[in-house]
This record gives structure tokens, sequence and C-alpha cells, in this order.
């Protein structure tokens, strides 16, 4: 947690360390927040709804990140941070953390550096709701959760991850109802894709969910490290067989944040390597 080193080796700031329970808002959509909320532990979702109650998440926290700064401060909050699980946050007060950004370069390149990430996730965001199909939607957002949980992507069958978000959290996060993701996600189960029950993703298939998701996912603020060298060729043919897409067609792009390396080296196997960088 970069931000939260930084923050800790600061004389002067004082922070509130906060238990939030499974349903509490840490800020509402509407409200003057006088604190900033810094996320050790924890999964927190924001959202806005609209007049009519219907709600759409706009993304999911992890922990590491500073909630409730905004390019406004006097303004008020457009969204909620509802906690998913139990969390703990470090609360800041605004107008001592203003100072302290306004003193430590350091601590303002990272903060600008998790706007970036957030701008380009909410970029993600909006492709995945407008132009893919709702399969798609869903392996997009469940690999994305995955790679920033596991700051990996999943790499064999049975890779595991848990999380706290039910199938009306995935439908208001893709723009689908419960029903709509149930049948799909049931529908990715019967193709031996991935499971997901009792907060628990199991992928069943990690190239077929990489494939499925897309190639534009390049938004997950990590770090990750490469796969390991498939064969290319049958990583094509798979991919088509759960996606309908030709093996040329999905060689032309690449798999969800790699690209493959025009100039392979010796092997008769391409390599795969980060093609997003943080």
């Amino acid at each position: 947690m970069p931000i939260k080193r930084e923050l800790d080796g600061m004389n002067g700031l004082k922070s509130h360390i906060r238990l939030a329970s499974p349903g509490t808002d840490l800020y509402r959509q509407g409200d003057l927040c006088p604190n900033y909320f810094l996320v050790i532990d924890g999964w927190v979702a924001l959202s806005v709804v609209l007049d009519d109650g219907s709600c759409q998440i706009l993304d999911f926290v992890l922990p590491g990140t500073l909630l409730g700064f905004q390019s406004d401060p006097d303004a008020h909050l457009y969204h909620s941070a509802r906690c998913l699980s139990f969390v703990r946050v470090c609360r800041y007060p605004r107008q001592d953390f203003d100072a302290v950004i306004a003193a430590n370069p350091r601590l303002a390149l990272l903060l600008s550096r998790q706007a970036a990430s957030s701008e380009a996730r909410v970029h993600a965001h909006l492709v995945n709701v407008g132009l893919r199909s709702a399969r798609e939607r869903i392996a997009h957002l469940l690999l994305e959760l995955y790679l920033r949980a596991h700051r990996r992507p999943p790499t064999k069958p049975g890779d595991v991850l848990h999380l706290p978000v039910t199938q009306s959290h995935v439908g208001q996060a893709v723009g689908l109802t419960a029903i709509h993701v149930s049948r799909t996600l049931t529908l990715l189960r019967e193709q031996r894709v991935v499971h997901l029950a009792n907060h628990v993703l199991t992928v069943l298939d990690p190239v077929a969910l990489i494939g499925i998701a897309g190639t534009n996912i390049g938004a997950c603020d990590i770090l990750v490290a490469p796969l390991a060298t498939p064969d290319i060729r049958s990583f094509g043919s798979r991919v088509m067989d759960h996606t309908g897409h030709s093996a040329t067609r999905f060689h032309s792009t690449a798999a969800i944040g790699w690209s493959v390396d025009p100039n392979p080296v010796s092997s008769p196997q391409r390599r795969l390597h980060r093609a997003y960088r943080s």
C-alpha cells in the first residue's frame, strides 16, 4: 500500500482507525464529507442511486485506496461508499490532509496515479456496458476483480478468489438484471469457465475466461507477472471454442492486459508480456 506507507511516515497527521460492518456507508451520495478514508482491509462499493431507486455500481474498492478525494473539496459527493464486507479504514480530516498533500510531492504523485487508474477503470467499464454481451461483461468484471485482488492473472484451473459480491452487485456493476446475471453465470459454469457460489469465485478455465472477457481491460492499477508461456496456437483454438471467434481474429489482438511479442525468442512458443504498466 504505497499511499499508506507514505502517510505512516508523516508526523502531525492525525488518523482515526475505524472498523465498519457490511452494509455501512462510509459516506453517502449528496454528503459534504469532512474526511478522507484510506481502506486498509475489506471491500467497498461505490454507487450512484437515481430518484427511482435504481442503483449503478461505479467501482469496487480494494485495500490501499483513498476515498473521498475529488476535484472540488467543497462539492457534495456524487456517489456513496458502502462496505461489502468488514472494512478497516483510516479516517483523515480533509483540511489537514490537503495541507499535507500540498507539501508532499510524492504523496501528490501517488494520488494522481490512483486517480488515473480509477479513470482508466471507468473507461473500461463504459466499454464493457456499451459494447459487450452479457457473457462478456460478466467475464470481464470477474477477471478484473481477480487481477486486482491477486495482482496476477489466473494461471491454472481451480484458482480461487473470495469476494463479498452477490449476483445483485454483479448486475448493478454491468447493467444487467439479477435474473440475467444468474442465467449467464449458469452458462459460464456449464461451459466450465468459472463457478461463482457462496462468495467464492473458482476459475475453471483461465484461458477461456481471458478470451471471453475481451482485450481492453488495461484499467487495472496493478503489476502482474507474465503468464507461463502457453502455445499461442492452442491458446487461440481454445478461445475459439468458447467465443466463436476464429483463432486468426483473436491473434490479431491479445489476451486481456497482455500483448503478443512480435519478436519471439528462440523458443517456438511466443512470449506473452505485460502491455500495461502502472
